[in-house]
């Protein structure tokens, strides 16, 4: 997850599915690029939250991989913009009958940024690295069902599973457990990152900027930018202001949807606003006091009312939600957004049933980011009036990660959990929020994962969700929209935020972008 938007989102131990994943081959590989002749540029892109470290392999900030994946790190699979599975680093796959085993054609003729050659051994290293004991990558429990990885001839790698997985396909494609590394340059991974992907690296100057020049090693088009610059603001005010005055070309994801208003209709801008695997949720840590009574997690639920949120924190720009899913998943269900209406009346009736009659004092902690200081305040007075007496503490997003995330200290908190289809996260019983009952979601996200059928996994998932809902785990608010802002004349931009890369592998000052890539969801 991380901060903001797309961008701002915790990014740990998610779980994906993928009913593209028991494909024997993946759509079209990344090429069609923009028409217009590279060397146009530097394109500057503007972001409010900057990594904190720049290894993606040990970090679970989504901002280390908006800047890195896809654009620095490639995988064998990859998302477009519209959440489906494209091969990249891998030229074809296929799975076996029994769901056990994927076999993928490694592309030849890779090299890295730093001229060695990427080789099925070097995958065969990354995902064993990704996999093993010691191992930090956030995601690596996505990968615990695999029980091999091994080179098979001349350019193929032979991945063995346990037991079918559905979302395997989707997690190496979603995930940073999937990025293929240049086992010689993994010692330097957090200071000097070294891929395959059309950009690379070449500066770092924390909270203010991330430098790339274009990979003269890279294997397929390169984009129309000479270089490419994530330029890291401290509001939201001043990465508008840099948009107008010119210092940057695109605000990746606007932090206040409501500063859409000054670029809708002005022809030198455009506005594109799409999807997002996001959840934006008051997380409840579910060991904590009277937090602990499904009542009151209950009572917080309907105590909120969530379209007025979506309204103030998001302007209207996403869909109130009830449960961890998101229009767009297979298994969505409309219905679950109805399940805790805004209520109260009720909520008072439940913490008198809880034993909670008088209320009680509770302290809901925010990360800097927009919706999550625009929300917190209505939220509070919500709370406020039912009885829940809400004080307000405002902390550094570095410090949300080692506080409440990574050490469970909090009681409320606000946060956009960003990772597509990560149900997965309520049958980790480590996981920050602490459900009681993860052990019985374990088993039946098993079940799901395994189904023989997609009505089977849907089923299966669907049972999930309504559990979760059921006991109020958390209290779900909006799935936001990505508004990006960019300057009228860049092409090629990402229409969406199904994935936490922002991908620039198509961007362009000027041009054309082709109709492959317009399919995919790059913007024309």
């Amino acid at each position: 997850m991380s901060g903001r938007g797309r961008k701002a989102a915790l990014s740990a131990g998610a779980v994906a599915i993928a009913l593209t994943a028991a494909a024997c081959g993946g759509g079209s590989s990344p090429s069609g690029r923009s028409t217009a002749p590279t060397g146009g540029g530097p394109l500057t892109v503007a972001s409010s939250v900057a990594p904190p470290t720049l290894d993606l392999t040990s970090n679970p900030a989504a901002a280390i991989d908006e800047a890195l994946d896809y654009n620095v790190y490639q995988h064998l699979v990859q998302l477009d913009p519209k959440g489906h599975i494209v091969p990249v680093l891998a030229t074809a796959y296929s799975v076996s009958a029994d769901g056990l085993t994927y076999t993928f054609t490694v592309r030849s003729g890779v090299t890295f940024s730093n001229g060695d050659p990427m080789t099925p051994a070097d995958v065969v290293f990354s995902l064993q690295r990704a996999m093993a004991p010691n191992s930090t990558y956030p995601y690596k429990a996505v990968l615990g069902g695999v029980t091999s990885v091994a080179v098979s001839g001349t350019n193929q790698v032979v991945v063995t599973l346990s037991k079918p997985n559905n979302q395997f396909l989707y997690d190496l494609a979603a995930y940073s457990n999937g990025v293929v590394l240049d086992p010689k340059a993994v010692g330097t991974i957090a200071t000097a990152p070294v891929g395959t992907g059309p950009y690379k690296f070449t500066g770092f100057v924390p909270n203010y900027s991330l430098s790339f020049t274009l990979n003269p090693s890279y294997w397929g088009p390169k984009p129309g930018v000479s270089s490419l610059v994530f330029r890291y603001f401290p509001n939201a005010n001043a990465e508008n202001s840099a948009l107008q005055s010119g210092q940057v070309q695109v605000v990746d994801n606007l932090p206040n949807p409501q500063d859409v208003s000054q670029f809708k209709g002005n022809s030198a801008y455009k506005v594109i606003a799409g999807p997002t695997n996001g959840k934006i949720q008051m997380t409840i840590n579910n060991s904590s006091g009277p937090l602990s009574h499904a009542k009151v997690r209950q009572a917080i639920s309907y105590a909120t009312d969530k379209q007025a949120i979506l309204q103030a924190a998001g302007a209207g720009y996403g869909t109130v939600i009830g449960s961890d899913t998101v229009p767009g998943d297979p298994w969505y269900l409309p219905s679950l957004a109805q399940v805790y209406p805004y209520n109260p009346a009720k909520a008072k009736q439940l913490l008198t049933e809880a034993g909670y009659p008088s209320g009680f004092a509770l302290t809901l902690t925010l990360p800097p980011y927009g919706y999550a200081q625009t929300a917190g305040p209505l939220i509070a007075a919500e709370l406020n009036a039912v009885g829940i007496r809400t004080t307000i503490k405002n902390i550094q997003w570095p410090l949300w990660i080692s506080q409440v995330f990574l050490h469970g200290d909090f009681q409320l908190t606000i946060v956009d959990h960003v990772e597509a289809r990560d149900v997965g996260n309520y049958a980790n019983c480590g996981y920050y929020w602490k459900y009681a009952q993860c052990s019985q979601v374990a088993s039946m996200l098993s079940a799901a994962q395994a189904a023989t059928s997609q009505s089977g996994m849907v089923s299966g998932y669907q049972q999930i969700l309504t559990k979760i809902t059921a006991a109020a785990v958390n209290d779900w608010l909006y799935n936001p929209d990505q508004i990006t802002v960019a300057k009228a004349n860049i092409v090629g931009l990402p229409t969406s935020g199904r994935t936490e890369s922002f991908d620039l592998t198509h961007a362009s000052i000027g041009g054309t972008v082709s109709a492959q890539a317009q399919a995919q969801g790059y913007s024309s």
